[in-house]
């Protein structure tokens, strides 16, 4: 009986391994900003988008890596691009900016991946359009150099051309802020104004424009903390964003 156990557990352990071994994908290793493991991009295509993936970088310190693959297998497009994002930490660590071109040959999907802090630039609408454009016309024509070559290039213009959403926003609120801040003034030297040619003595005076000068202030400092630290929260998102495919062929 022990010896049929032993068996039977031994086998049982074999098959769980076997299994998490079949759906463990063999992922490829970094080489640079284009990973062409498919082979269908050619030397000067090569060339032409390890520039403007270095231009990127230098412009605002974006990343950008293209990937070929002859397949994903045993994973689905999506989750193997999602699991290469983060094994290869693609973006700058603090700022999350950075953005994966994936092509898989046999499943033939091309799919986008921006991380949190490229999310706002490259959104589903944008990525999707770019795709649409760009990739899948040379794409059906057998041109995977080319298609590759205007998809980076579209998504580069984007990224250089946009501001980092969250924290425009921020901008904007400490704008507004500080714009109320200036209202406050003027209203707290009129009031005080007012009251004097009214009669009330200076105490009485020091005291409401005081208590209005105390409110104020303590909201204003609220909200300038709840801007800073919407801002950091923003930026402590990390890892791949929403993602973008499309089916060629």
């Amino acid at each position: 009986m022990k010896l049929r156990f032993f068996s039977s557990l031994t086998l049982l352990i074999f098959v769980l391994v076997s299994s998490l071994l079949a759906v463990t994908p063999n992922f490829p290793n970094y080489v640079g900003y284009v990973n062409d493991f498919a082979g269908v991009i050619d030397a000067d295509t090569e060339a032409k988008l390890t520039a403007l993936c270095q231009g990127l970088e230098k412009a605002n310190s974006a990343e950008m890596a293209i990937v070929t693959v002859p397949t994903v297998a045993p994973l689905d497009s999506k989750t193997y691009t999602t699991e290469l994002f983060q094994k290869w930490g693609i973006g700058k660590k603090g700022k999350d900016n950075g953005i994966l071109v994936l092509l898989a040959m046999a499943e033939k999907r091309i799919e986008i991946e921006p991380g949190y802090g490229l999310e706002g630039i490259i959104n589903d609408a944008k990525a999707g359009r770019i795709l649409d454009q760009y990739a899948l016309p040379s794409f059906k024509r057998g041109d995977f150099a080319r298609g590759l070559w205007l998809t980076a290039q579209a998504l580069a213009n984007e990224i250089k051309r946009e501001p980092n959403p969250a924290l425009e926003e921020t901008v904007t609120s400490l704008q507004t802020i500080f714009g109320w801040v200036f209202v406050g003034v003027i209203i707290v030297i009129i009031t005080m104004f007012a009251l004097f040619f009214l009669g009330f003595s200076t105490q009485i005076i020091g005291a409401l424009v005081g208590g209005v000068v105390g409110f104020v202030a303590w909201g204003i400092a609220g909200a300038v903390i709840g801007a800073v630290i919407g801002f950091m929260i923003s930026l402590g998102k990390s890892g791949p964003g929403s993602m973008t495919g499309r089916t060629f062929g």
